[in-house]
């Protein structure tokens, strides 16, 4: 409850846009201008969720162990997006940790059970990643989207997937963190830097380093050796650098629904 805490002491202190703020169709234009980046990672989630597929069509349990793991990096790599504008979508296909269908479903008959005989959820995984991908294409990011997603974002990496990860069957867990990461980073540079920069210098060096300093703590070889009191303190510093983005761009105070 930090970041809600923070947050709300942040905009009482100053609810309205400041002066001289950003005109929100350029940051608007700026955030649709993402969706290419957001459609790579999905690109390359759905096409090792096929391979995955036919891995499993085909009984080879190591194929598609391995398809599960390529395709979880696409998938990480969109969630500055997927939980804000497609909520029922990522709930079908990424809900956790008591999944009973999608991506956590499929890992624990695969990483868990050594089981490969999971092929209708394969099959229903695709078909929902299909649809993500079709309704994203006719979907316009907007930059408050973004800050909410990437606000949000920040704040569960901290809050729900520190201690046991999300992937805990695969052993995963550390590596999809960091690409969760790295769709934050890409998101503040092609969408929010230029503005912050101008608006308020300091405030875009601090958000940079402490992007370098989560960058440098998950740097471990494995979720074991991970600072789990640093991962939520830093976190928390990333969510409430977003507000503080946000309220420089002249955005809503970023919700964290869903």
């Amino acid at each position: 409850m930090g970041l809600i805490a923070t947050a709300s002491c942040c905009w009482a202190i100053a609810a309205a846009a400041p002066a001289g703020a950003p005109d929100a169709s350029a940051l608007d234009s700026a955030a649709a201008g993402f969706k290419p980046y957001v459609l790579d990672q999905i690109a390359r989630c759905l096409s090792a969720t096929k391979t995955m597929r036919e891995r499993i069509a085909a009984q080879d349990l190591a194929g598609a162990q391995q398809a599960w793991l390529a395709a979880r990096g696409g998938w990480e790599g969109s969630e500055v997006i997927s939980n804000e504008f497609f909520a029922d979508l990522d709930r079908k296909i990424d809900a956790w940790p008591d999944a009973e269908k999608g991506f956590h479903a499929i890992e624990a008959k695969l990483f868990g059970a050594h089981d490969v005989k999971t092929l209708p959820a394969a099959e229903e995984l695709v078909g929902n990643l299909e649809d993500f991908e079709r309704q994203l294409r006719a979907t316009r990011l907007t930059a408050q989207g973004l800050l909410n997603g990437s606000t949000k974002l920040a704040y569960e990496i901290g809050e729900s997937k520190a201690e046991g990860g999300e992937s805990p069957f695969s052993g995963n867990s550390l590596a999809e963190i960091r690409d969760n990461v790295a769709s934050i980073a890409a998101a503040y540079a092609r969408v929010f830097a230029p503005a912050t920069r101008k608006r308020n210098a300091a405030l875009a060096k601090t958000f940079t380093a402490d992007l370098e300093r989560m960058h440098a703590l998950l740097s471990v070889p494995s979720l074991q050796e991970l600072d789990q009191t640093g991962l939520r303190t830093l976190s928390e510093t990333l969510a409430n650098d977003l507000v503080m983005i946000g309220r420089e761009s002249g955005l809503e105070r970023p919700g964290l629904g869903n």
